[in-house]
């Protein structure tokens, strides 16, 4: 059976529909991205599937004993508590267990009983059933690899910054049990080895997930179908985000086609009716005129919401806009982040400055507004510079204005109609103008800020993660800006698809070793992105002598070695066939009409059922024969 099916969901707020008829199933193997613009109503359905709101029609129905672990956008941590006493609090059932264990040995200590020692046992086994004793792995595994190092595991939850909350909340999601995994935004606040970890550790679970993400490049490396919201219908497409991407346009094209040719039909049939319906072919016309009413028109498609934003630029800067030479920076002499730096930005230049979280990037972009001095060396900065800054936690923005009062506070003498227009081009419409700034989403938050940003002309864009909350529309439309944007831009950003489109320069945090000590320093490769992250993010390595030559194993049995390989290609293929029926099932069951036959109900969840015994069973004959492939190529 499905872990959750929704069931003709709808539901409206103030009389109107957010979502309507939603049918869609979460099945023991699904691994899903829900795609949709800021407001399509992805929280919502989320918060039905959780059972935080009840639908106005239509129904979830959830597996009786399915645990739901879920990550939401914001979190908020309480003070008082240690990271590592939280991560510990994430099993209580494992912590009950070892109260019990120390309890029943204390009391043996003092005198045995057979009981006791039987209740010891017994809780002994259930604590290796629990995997217990690989808990403290556990979690050092997980914090190191979202970027908690032991030396911060005793600080207070409440020390640590939004964003570091947001990563604790994760780590104690993945350490706790749950049978599905629902994710809302999750790379936001990770840099990229963390998302990275956070694909490879998705690819390798075992359980369903459903994930709610804007960075395309995730979703190509980790689902293997697309939840789309739009217009509060959903729609399901198999494969990643690039599959959909592709399946969109040419179901876009297809039915523009179509509903082009039959408007021609039409308005040529409606013509001959005109002419005829009271003349010589007056049967034709009336015969004609019948087949127009009893005609399923084609509905015309959805014009795409396409935001068009402009960078108007003031006058430009200089040539030079800046140049380190054998610069120090850090928080003070004694805490240096990066030393040694030689780079330079010249106008038109688009910048992104790539590293890990922590190496110092803010830092410098502190260092660049002039807000902070370089511990040593030398700054030049060049001449006429008019600075925008994008501050990721919107920190410029007053919480207690209105969206319309914040643009007023800029352009106090432009009229309403001028703020009004201005603010739709950021997606503020109607009754969004008038709301605080003190309750909008991140997303809202982050266009709102652009909105002001942008109005403000500079001639130089130093941005701190403008992509993070925007939806894939304002996404690329803030890229396409920042691609035909006169200035010179300096950005950091954890978007891989974003630096790879925008980028033309890299300034690179790196690790090397001096003196047998690591230390960061700042490089100018003449790289692509993708090598200049790997370069950011790879482990210096110590000089070592080259290992002396092994002499190659022996080929043997390569007749032998052959067939295996071609049994594991036909497992594989059989691996393949099996998958993609289970998608078809799935899909299937996404449809409402299906639920209308419950015997076909019942067969396909059957099938399903066959069909994972199959995989488990292809999979495990497959690492069989690897490890005889891999014994066999060389003998010992």
């Amino acid at each position: 059976m499905s872990l959750i099916q929704c069931l003709d969901l709808s539901i409206e707020f103030a009389g109107n529909y957010v979502l309507e008829q939603i049918n869609c199933t979460i099945e023991h193997n699904s691994r899903i991205g829900l795609i949709g613009a800021n407001g399509s109503g992805k929280t919502t359905l989320i918060r039905m599937i959780l059972g935080q709101l009840t639908p106005t029609s239509g129904q979830v129905l959830r597996s009786r004993k399915c645990q739901i672990g879920y990550l939401a956008q914001s979190n908020t941590l309480p003070s008082g508590q240690s990271l590592i006493g939280y991560m510990h609090g994430c099993r209580p059932d494992i912590q009950l267990l070892q109260d019990t264990i120390e309890k029943l040995s204390s009391l043996l200590n003092e005198s045995f009983e057979e009981r006791l020692q039987l209740e010891l046992n017994s809780a002994v086994e259930r604590m290796h059933a629990l995997g217990a004793y690989e808990q403290e792995n556990q979690i050092k595994f997980v914090l190191t690899s979202l970027g908690f190092d032991p030396e911060v595991w005793d600080q207070d939850l409440g020390a640590f910054s939004g964003g570091e909350q947001t990563r604790i909340c994760l780590a104690a999601l993945l350490l706790t049990p749950y049978d599905l995994l629902i994710l809302d935004e999750p790379t936001n606040h990770l840099d990229i080895a963390m998302i990275r970890w956070l694909e490879r550790y998705l690819s390798s679970l075992s359980r369903p997930f459903l994930v709610v993400s804007h960075d395309r490049t995730f979703l190509d490396n980790t689902v293997t179908s697309i939840y789309s919201l739009r217009n509060g219908s959903l729609s399901i497409t198999k494969g990643n985000y690039n599959s959909w991407y592709e399946a969109e346009q040419i179901a876009r094209l297809s039915q523009e086609r179509q509903y082009e040719r039959q408007q021609k039909f039409i308005r040529e049939t409606e013509a001959f009716i005109q002419k005829n319906i009271a003349g010589q072919k007056t049967n034709q016309a009336k015969s004609r005129l019948k087949m127009l009413a009893r005609m399923e028109v084609v509905d015309k498609p959805h014009a795409m919401k396409q935001t068009r934003l402009r960078l108007d630029n003031a006058a430009r800067s200089g040539t030079d806009v800046f140049i380190l030479k054998n610069a120090t920076i850090g928080i003070n002499k004694e805490i240096i982040l990066a030393r040694d730096i030689d780079i330079d930005a010249f106008w038109q230049d688009r910048i992104a400055l790539i590293g890990p979280n922590g190496c110092g990037k803010t830092t410098l972009l502190k260092i660049l507004m002039n807000e902070k001095d370089v511990l040593s060396g030398i700054i030049k900065r060049g001449a006429s510079l008019k600075i925008g800054y994008y501050d990721q936690y919107q920190n410029a923005l007053d919480e207690s204005l209105t969206v319309m009062e914040t643009l007023w506070g800029i352009m106090p003498d432009a009229p309403r109609g001028t703020v009004l227009s201005w603010l739709a081009r950021f997606g503020f419409q109607g009754d969004d103008v008038e709301k605080r700034v003190s309750i909008l989403s991140g997303g809202e938050k982050s266009r709102l800020y652009l909105s002001v940003l942008i109005h403000s002309k500079p001639n130089l864009l130093i941005m701190d993660e403008p992509t993070n909350h925007l939806d894939i529309s304002m996404h690329d439309a803030l890229l396409e800006a920042l691609q035909n944007y006169d200035g010179t831009i300096i950005f950091v950003s954890h978007d891989r698809y974003f630096i790879k489109h925008l980028a033309t320069k890299h300034w690179v945090f790196t690790r090397v070793l001096q003196d047998n000590r690591i230390v960061n320093t700042i490089t100018q490769p003449d790289l692509d992105s993708e090598a200049a992250i790997e370069l950011a993010f790879s482990e210096p390595e110590p000089e070592k002598a080259a290992p002396p030559q092994r002499e190659r194993k022996r080929k043997i049995n390569p007749w032998h070695v052959e067939q295996i390989h071609q049994q594991i290609l036909s497992r594989q293929q059989s691996l393949l066939e099996h998958n993609q029926e289970l998608q078809d099932i799935h899909e299937s069951l996404g449809r409402s009409e299906t639920y209308e036959d419950r015997y076909k109900v019942q067969t396909l969840h059957q099938r399903i059922q066959v069909l994972e015994g199959l995989l488990s069973q292809v999979q495990s004959e497959i690492s069989e024969l690897e490890d005889r492939y891999l014994e066999l190529s060389y003998e010992d």
